[in-house]
């Protein structure tokens, strides 16, 4: 049962701590803390996501518990950001953030905030089943988990392969001082144009594990390989960038599709 509202948690924590939060929210939360919306939106809509996953009414309580700890997770988070150097606010404009002498910690914050999150998850879905233990997962779906497993934990690795793994990978390689300077007057700005390139190459590969298709894993490599031999041998900043964000790439892919082969 654990295992039913385990899984519905951290599919609505991967929502809204992702991919119903943007970049610029994630700043004004550094920028503003409790002064400014989003950092109290962010933690409504979590607690919003957490109480539909929960389908009950009775489960406002382990809603409002973990809206109440992810604020206070976040704002922890955005205090230590801006205590830590990691990011720093303009003297000259008190709206702009830069990046701060210690912006390669930035990986090590993620981690630990990402950590408390799980953790408080883990701790409130075993006290709702010990208060409530006759609850039961939504019928439909838990008919489909029953007869697809495998399914069901491709749905949550090729969410993490997405945008997470996407900015897993760009605070990795913040840390290891892996970057490159955009050129003047371009509007892809840091390329980001490989952003949806990752999310397309983590995506295939981890269906290509799942579906045991290694063979089409180098076939993927081979011709990305091909299509960036210029950038690759010219031996710039931006072939090592290339380079590194494609090995962590493959690495996460596989890692997640191993994981739930074997669970």
């Amino acid at each position: 049962m654990i295992n039913y509202l385990f899984f519905n948690l951290i599919v609505a924590h991967i929502l809204g701590d992702f991919y119903l939060q943007w970049g610029s929210s994630c700043k004004n939360k550094i920028l503003h803390s409790v002064k400014g919306k989003d950092l109290w939106l962010h933690s409504l809509v979590m607690g919003i996501l957490s109480w539909i996953a929960v389908w009950d009414l009775g489960g406002w309580w382990l809603a409002a518990c973990i809206m109440v700890l992810h604020f206070l997770t976040d704002w922890f988070k955005s205090y230590m950001q801006l205590r830590c150097k990691i990011y720093k606010i303009s003297d000259s404009d008190s709206t702009e953030l830069k990046d701060g002498e210690n912006k390669r910690h930035d990986l090590w914050v993620f981690l630990a905030d990402q950590i408390l999150h799980i953790s408080f998850i883990i701790v409130f879905a075993c006290v709702w089943l010990r208060v409530n233990n006759d609850w039961q997962q939504f019928g439909w779906l838990q008919e489909f988990a029953i007869s697809h497993p495998l399914r069901m934990n491709t749905i949550v690795a090729m969410m993490l392969a997405l945008k997470p793994a996407n900015i897993l990978i760009l605070l990795i390689l913040g840390a290891c001082k892996v970057s490159i300077t955009p050129a003047e007057n371009d509007d892809h700005g840091n390329f980001r144009s490989g952003e949806l390139i990752g999310w397309l190459e983590r995506g295939l590969m981890l269906l290509f594990v799942v579906m045991s298709q290694y063979e089409a894993i180098g076939f993927l490599i081979a011709a990305k390989s091909i299509l960036r031999f210029n950038e690759a041998s010219s031996g710039s900043e931006k072939s090592e960038y290339v380079l590194t964000g494609t090995l962590l790439s493959l690495t996460i892919a596989l890692s997640l599709g191993i994981l739930i082969l074997k669970l």
